[in-house]
């Protein structure tokens, strides 16, 4: 039995060795093996350019914020800068815009005046040039001016440009008078009439167009309008200096008769317009001009008859 005791004590003693060859150390767990670094340089690198890249990144923001307050204010005038000059621009227009433009080199924007009252900021391109549509509600004349502007964060202005005066016109012209002979013996007659300074008229017949600018007094007349044998119809158009335009109801209506003996390039208020009539119309020159003679004659006989009396009471005084 005690032999039997023995062995059975070995056995157990095997059994917790292989018991204890089976369970894994503590140092052979999983942390054991996690291996815990320190920091390396290139880490320590990274951490201080991020911080670098902050702190910048918060000074660019400050700046902006900074330039962008300085930019907003109203610049600094200086003199000594050249002055914008306003170009190719319609002193007289009709249309809903009007179109300002002209040239600021060395100018980064202008600042834009509408009787002398600030209405826009342009910018001004690589060409030195600027454009900008100002709206009008209504007609009337507006005085236009710029300004450049240049300089950041700090800017400057310099002096507005001369003015100029733009009209807003959107009436429609209107013909005041209009006079031609309704049959004539010529080929061709005159067409005369008023309606305002500097419009242009336009007579027009098929593909015939006749065209002529009032003066300064808004007359015009139109010579040598040829006609066809028989009833002539002609057009007539207006167009003003804005650019209004306004075609008459009334047509023109001229017939050439080879009976008739009126000119029909002859057409005019005191001289008669027949063609055969020269002679009448030389008596009404000549009856003119001697009217004149005798009126002359008539206040010099009167300035010699008051110097003859002066002198003979000039004489009796003495």
């Amino acid at each position: 039995m005690a032999k039997k005791k023995s062995k059975s004590a070995k056995t157990s003693k095997v059994s917790k060795k292989v018991v204890e060859k089976a369970q894994p150390k503590p140092k052979d767990s999983m942390l054991s093996k996690v291996e815990i670094k320190k920091p390396g340089s290139q880490e320590k690198i990274s951490k201080v350019v991020g911080t670098i890249f902050i702190f910048l990144g918060i000074v660019l923001i400050g700046y902006g914020i900074y330039s962008f307050v300085r930019f907003s204010r109203t610049p600094e005038l200086d003199e000594t800068l050249d002055t914008p000059s306003l170009s190719g621009m319609e002193i007289i227009t009709n249309d809903e815009d009007v179109v300002i433009r002209g040239t600021a080199e060395g100018f980064d924007e202008v600042f834009v005046y509408v009787d002398n009252e600030e209405v826009a900021r342009v910018k001004v391109d690589s060409e030195g040039t600027f454009e900008y549509e100002y709206p009008v509600e209504g007609e009337g004349t507006y005085a236009v001016s710029v300004a450049g502007v240049k300089g950041f964060p700090k800017r400057y202005i310099s002096l507005q440009s001369d003015m100029k005066m733009v009209k807003v016109d959107r009436t429609d012209p209107v013909l005041t008078k209009i006079d031609y002979p309704e049959e004539v013996g010529t080929e061709s007659f005159t067409l005369v009439g008023s309606v305002e300074p500097n419009a242009e008229v336009t007579v027009t017949r098929g593909t015939d167009k006749y065209v002529a600018t009032c003066d300064e007094q808004g007359d015009f007349s139109i010579t040598e309008i040829l006609l066809d044998e028989g009833p002539n119809v002609f057009g007539v158009s207006i167009t003003d200096e804005a650019g209004n335009e306004v075609e008459l109801e009334e047509k023109v209506k001229v017939t050439y008769s080879m009976d008739s003996d009126v000119n029909g390039n002859a057409v005019t208020d005191e001289i008669p317009v027949a063609a055969g009539e020269l002679e009448e119309a030389m008596q009404v020159l000549l009856g003119n001009n001697l009217m004149m003679t005798f009126g002359f004659l008539a206040i010099l006989g009167f300035l010699l008859s008051l110097g003859f009396a002066f002198l003979k009471y000039e004489g009796k005084r003495e």
